[in-house]
């Protein structure tokens, strides 16, 4: 037992004495550079959301005809695209007839849309009436972000090019890029948007009456992707012995 006792203490006697005499690292010292990059491009496209307005009576007719009826008239305003129905009523009137009330939209090829109007007025017939509602030339969501997609990879190698800039004029262990913190930004407004607006809308009222001018409706729309880049590095340890 006294055996016992007298190595244990023999052992924890020689523990802190070990570990003083074992080399240890200090810190590992780090240092960063921290800034901001923007880039910005421009979002067109060359096609429209049409949006299309029926109001209808429902006399003898199923209303798989009705909508047989529709989808025919949709085409006949523009084919080879993807006509959706984005609302659907129905409604007794006063007179005991059943009324329909049906929105569709699609986007239209620009190249397409001249005689739009007239097309949904020889669609049209007694009890059955498609109106062009709305053409909108705003770029898709999917143009947006195929754009911001590409504003991102400039910003990978703005980030990259900075890191290669750092390594060339800074000495010692290598940068790196250690974190991108993408910022969200609104569209760019430009001074000249409410001019161009106005004038695509008289210009869509030329095409839609049957007017066969040449002019380019084409809409850009001035997008800007920021981000908060952190380049670091990591010092060699430095190895102490005492």
């Amino acid at each position: 037992m006294n055996k016992l006792v007298i190595a244990t203490i023999a052992f924890l006697s020689f523990v802190p004495l070990a570990a003083a005499e074992m080399p240890h690292k200090s810190s590992i010292m780090q240092d960063q550079v921290v800034l901001n990059l923007t880039t910005e491009g421009w979002v067109k496209t060359d096609t429209a959301r049409v949006s299309v307005y029926f109001e209808l009576v429902q006399q003898e007719e199923a209303t798989d005809a009705l909508k047989n009826r529709i989808d025919g008239s949709l085409q006949s305003l523009a084919k080879d695209v993807e006509w959706r129905i984005t609302s659907s009523r129905q409604q007794l009137d006063q007179t005991g007839l059943n009324r329909w009330y049906v929105s569709a939209e699609a986007r239209i090829p620009e190249a397409v849309l001249a005689g739009l109007q007239d097309r949904a007025k020889e669609a049209s017939s007694p009890g059955y009436k498609a109106t062009i509602s709305n053409v909108d030339f705003t770029p898709s969501l999917a143009e947006f972000e195929k754009l911001r997609g590409d504003l991102r990879s400039q910003i990978y190698q703005q980030a990259l090019d900075e890191v290669a800039r750092l390594n060339k004029v800074m000495p010692g262990a290598d940068y790196h890029v250690r974190k991108i913190d993408f910022v969200q930004l609104y569209p760019v407004q430009t001074m000249d948007a409410a001019p161009r607006t106005m004038m695509m809308k008289s210009s869509m009222a030329e095409s839609a009456s049957g007017s066969q001018g040449g002019a380019e409706l084409l809409v850009s729309v001035k997008q800007s992707e920021s981000a908060r880049v952190i380049l670091g590095r990591s010092a060699a340890p430095a190895v102490t012995q005492e």
